[in-house]
């Protein structure tokens, strides 16, 4: 399997966890303290994050990175989602789908 290969297997494990993302957040707008829709947002953004790090998309990396970093303070009681929160991330996942079409 050559790279190229492997990083079309990553776009479409990626378009997965974004479909599901979707429906994690439909959930956690209904229940914003649902901890588990919590740790299953954070740990899409940091399944991705790391994915892409492997294959050089610096700019989902980034982008992740800064997300995965607000859930985890969500996480620790620092913050708390609210329903700006959630629209952000599902801008972020359709922003995330854009660059992954570039890829």
């Amino acid at each position: 399997m050559d790279l190229n290969e492997l990083k079309q297997d990553f776009i479409a494990e990626a378009e997965t966890l974004l479909s599901n993302l979707d429906n994690i957040l439909m959930e956690l707008e209904k229940d914003m303290e649902n901890t588990e829709f919590i740790n299953q947002t954070f740990r899409v953004m940091h399944t991705i994050k790391g994915s892409s790090g492997m294959y050089g998309f610096e700019k989902i990396v980034s982008i992740t990175h800064e997300l995965e970093s607000i859930y985890d303070q969500v996480r620790q009681g620092i913050k708390k989602v609210t329903p700006d929160l959630v629209q952000l991330t599902f801008s972020v996942g359709d922003h995330l789908r854009a660059l992954l079409v570039d890829e």
